[in-house]
């Protein structure tokens, strides 16, 4: 008797709609392996818009390595994909080269024809985080809530100077001790600790050999790398099993109806939940494209937005 109560109560779609959702929402945390080498997996995204600049930027684009966690940041007067591409291909490619694979959201700065057509060019996988998810993006994500902080200790609101100060906030942050990796950004992608302008004193070594240094950054920054690799692991385990704790791993089929999670433009009378939605397609299992059966509108969702239906056996 308790269980069916239980189902039929949990099978009101006005409920479903309606109720907030106490429990954390569903799905385990789910990480990818670090990549082998610096530069293979790039993390990039746009914070913005902020106050137009005396310089005429609005925008900062931001581009972080996923093993090292090197960062690197340009203040743009906009966020177009002619932009876009001309950062990635004249701040990055043109200088370290071609990724392996390029993670960033699904705006249409990034989502469009001429990234495409680049990243097919030069073999690289465009992979795009779910909407309202930036947990997929983090490394820039995290990257964006510290530098907004220290830029607005140091700009002054009546110069509208932010932008001169942003390559001094990427540069603390490239030789600071990162907490994942447990070195600084810029040790692990370069194989050397970088000379600070403001060390009064420098450490210099002689080799007898010109191809000994080349052994020796090579040795070095073998040894670097593994023990980032390590340290990454190790930093994503202890996330997983907080993030894990108390949380159900849940899945879907293509063609399960499932409620999706309204995430803007909503007020306080609206629906929380839209649907039923079916499963069209899915990637991995997390990421699912979903179509509401009523209005036809599709969207990928991450396993967070959404909830199952659960059909009333009368």
């Amino acid at each position: 008797m308790r269980k069916s109560i239980e189902h039929y109560i949990s099978s009101c779609q006005q409920c479903r709609k309606f109720n907030i959702v106490r429990s954390k929402t569903s799905g385990h945390r789910k990480s990818f392996d670090p990549p082998t080498d610096v530069f293979q997996i790039l993390h990039m995204d746009f914070w913005g818009p902020v106050r137009t600049s005396s310089q005429g930027n609005r925008y900062v684009i931001v581009l972080t390595d996923n093993l090292s966690k090197y960062l690197i940041a340009k203040a743009m007067s906009n966020n177009t994909a002619k932009a876009t591409a001309e950062f990635i291909m004249n701040e990055f490619i043109m200088i370290h080269g071609a990724p392996e694979r390029l993670i960033t959201d699904n705006g249409v700065h990034f989502n469009n024809t001429l990234m495409k057509t680049i990243t097919t060019m030069i073999n690289t996988t465009h992979s795009f985080s779910a909407s309202y998810h930036p947990q997929t993006n983090g490394q820039v994500e995290r990257f964006n809530a510290t530098f907004c902080t220290q830029l607005a200790k140091y700009y002054d609101e009546n110069e509208d100077d932010w932008d001169d100060y942003l390559q001094s906030v990427v540069y603390a942050y490239n030789t600071g001790i990162h907490a994942t990796t447990g070195f600084i950004p810029y040790e692990p992608a370069f194989g050397r600790r970088q000379k600070s302008p403001f060390d009064s004193n420098s450490s210099n070594f002689t080799l007898t050999q010109p191809d000994k240094f080349f052994k020796y950054l090579q040795k070095t920054r073998r040894t670097i790398l593994k023990q980032a690799q390590e340290n990454i692991s190790h930093q994503q385990q202890l996330t997983k099993l907080r993030y894990d704790k108390h949380r159900k791993d849940m899945s879907y089929s293509i063609g399960d109806l499932v409620f999706l999670k309204v995430c803007d433009n909503r007020t306080k009378l609206d629906e929380r939940w839209i649907g039923p939605c079916q499963v069209i397609n899915k990637t991995g299992e997390q990421n699912y494209f979903v179509q509401d059966n009523e209005t036809g509108k599709s969207t990928w969702a991450h396993i967070s937005q959404l909830q199952p239906v659960m059909e009333r056996v009368v």
